[in-house]
């Protein structure tokens, strides 16, 4: 059993990320002058856009001209980990990549006390902390994100690695002018990040057993009159029924904190140990039953934003 607790993310805008070697833009700047064919892309205001009409001086924000030249794509590949919505739409399937590594420091400018990152392709995830003032980081750990399996020299040079997708941490100290470097390690490959969230982490009670993990995939697939099929690959979602125990005491606190959350993604973990019950997403069913002698239980459904 461990700490059921929930992050709601604070919002990464410019000023708050101080640091970050990935481009601000994926495609050119948007320029009225030019003629855009069918399936030209350009950046605007850290949103990617693609033209799907032949245009010129159309502008994708502001064009009111119907049927629409542009299609928004989301977010720019820097700001991907942070933000997925395309309107009121959330892009499943869609993260911040690079070759090698990932290296951000993020000013936060409130107290944080917590950091999670889901859907991470890396061997290893760097988080440091410093304060101004202060010579020395404040808090500096690296944690592996891949292993070999098994303890024997056999499964050291032969065997396969196992990994963790996701990682959740809550011990950051809470500094209220504390800057954030994240340094995401894939060497020889691409680095990759579904999403990033930080903030302040609430306790809503204790995951138990019985917590189940799903997955839903959207291709789909259609059989022809030979006995052929076609699949068209699509995405897919994870979802977690977190099974949780809570006093009869902090049964308002944590309806309060879910209140807030109702349409919100948030950072869920029922085990930080446990990566697997690590998710970025937001909840749909919160069912709890009469406290019998100051406990009560109830089962608390969230499905990924990724």
């Amino acid at each position: 059993m461990s700490e059921m607790r929930v992050v709601p993310g604070i919002e990464i805008t410019p000023a708050k990320m101080i640091a970050n070697a990935l481009p601000d833009m994926d495609y050119p700047a948007y320029n009225p002058a030019t003629a855009y064919k069918i399936g030209d892309k350009v950046t605007i205001d850290r949103l990617n856009y693609e033209a799907v009409v032949a245009n010129t001086n159309r502008h994708p924000v502001t064009d009111a001209v119907s049927p629409s030249a542009w299609v928004s794509l989301g977010w720019v590949n820097k700001y991907r980990m942070f933000n997925k919505n395309i309107g009121n739409t959330w892009k499943i399937g869609t993260f911040t990549s690079n070759p090698e590594s990932i290296d951000l420091t993020i000013r936060p400018g409130q107290r944080i006390n917590a950091i999670g990152l889901v859907g991470v392709y890396a061997s290893s995830v760097r988080i440091i902390m410093t304060v101004p003032g202060v010579p020395d980081p404040v808090y500096d750990k690296t944690f592996s994100m891949s292993r070999k399996a098994g303890g024997s020299w056999y499964q050291y040079y032969f065997g396969q690695f196992v990994t963790k997708d996701n990682l959740a941490e809550f011990d950051l100290p809470p500094f209220s002018n504390a800057d954030i470097r994240v340094i995401v390690s894939a060497p020889g490959g691409i680095a990759r990040v579904g999403m990033m969230v930080l903030g302040w982490a609430k306790t809503i009670g204790t995951a138990v057993y019985g917590t189940s993990l799903g997955r839903k995939k959207y291709s789909t697939v259609r059989e022809e009159f030979d006995g052929s099929m076609t699949i068209t690959g699509r995405g897919r979602r994870r979802s977690i029924d977190f099974q949780v125990v809570i006093g009869g005491d902090q049964i308002s606190s944590a309806q309060r904190s879910l209140d807030a959350l109702d349409d919100a993604p948030a950072l869920y973990v029922g085990a930080s140990e446990l990566d697997y019950t690590v998710i970025v997403g937001i909840f749909e069913d919160f069912d709890i039953g009469l406290p019998t002698y100051n406990r009560g239980e109830y089962t608390l459904k969230v499905r990924s934003l990724m």
